[in-house]
């Protein structure tokens, strides 16, 4: 559990600096996983929220404009902590940007915390273990364990094609599909290309690049190239899925809003 409260001070004008905002963390052991090595986490927190953080015993003290801010994102990556987690990098990342993402929409900070910190919805795969931040993550993530089908919609960057391809891995490497299919439409992004050198797969394979992307962060380089080889895992143009029979698979329609109804 973490305590917070004002730093005592003495009575200063409105126009006075603000007062410090004073943690404290009963855990020490959590407490120094929080910080990181080198106290990396603390630092890449007051460089994204220009505050300063200051560490004393088993409290820390943050000042700053961002003070609040910053005391919501520790609190949050402690609350991880407490739930068995790791705080990586990208862990404090997200944090940060979610907490911002709240700012101003009528949302709680205390429910930020408990939505970051208390998903127990995990994706297994060999390279790491993803789970999804946020609750509409988190319903997305539930639906395509549970549904046949499943649509996700949203503004770019908010994990549609990463979950979906982590829970297609985990579905493989678990036994449940015997193979993965990934498709999108072969469509450039406002810029005409012109043709492209090499064979077909030379020629789609730039479209296809996010669809890399998302399995190298979940398999090994040779294992993925030897799935590719045996095409237990494809990544095919969209114009080329027409007459496939997709037996025991599981597919994933990348950027389908580019594709037509034919």
């Amino acid at each position: 559990m973490l305590a917070l409260s004002t730093l005592s001070a003495p009575a200063t004008p409105k126009s006075g600096p603000p007062a410090d905002l004073q943690l404290s963390f009963p855990d020490n052991r959590l407490l120094i996983d929080l910080c990181g090595e080198f106290d990396r986490n603390l630092t890449q927190i007051e460089t994204t929220l220009s505050v300063q953080i200051i560490r004393r015993g088993n409290q820390l003290a943050v000042h700053g404009e961002a003070r609040e801010r910053a005391a919501e994102v520790l609190g949050s990556l402690y609350a991880r902590l407490e739930a068995g987690k790791s705080v990586e990098a990208e862990d404090v990342e997200g944090a940060i940007r979610m907490r911002g993402s709240v700012e101003g929409t009528g949302v709680r900070a205390g429910d930020q915390i408990e939505m970051f910190g208390a998903s127990s919805l995990e994706i297994g795969t060999r390279k790491k273990t993803v789970e999804p931040r946020t609750d509409a993550q988190k319903a997305y993530v539930q639906n395509l364990l549970k549904n046949e089908l499943a649509f996700g919609i949203g503004p770019a960057g908010t994990g549609k094609t990463y979950l979906a391809v982590a829970v297609a891995v985990n579905r493989l490497i678990n036994g449940h599909v015997d193979r993965i299919i990934l498709s999108r439409p072969a469509v450039e992004a406002g810029e005409r290309l012109g043709f492209l050198p090499g064979d077909m797969k030379d020629k789609v394979d730039p479209y296809m690049q996010p669809l890399y992307d998302a399995l190298h962060d979940f398999l090994p380089g040779r294992q993925l190239q030897k799935l590719m080889e045996e095409k237990t895992i494809e990544i095919a143009p969209l114009a080329f899925m027409r007459g496939r029979t997709l037996a025991n698979a599981y597919v994933v329609l990348d950027e389908a809003q580019n594709a037509t109804t034919m």
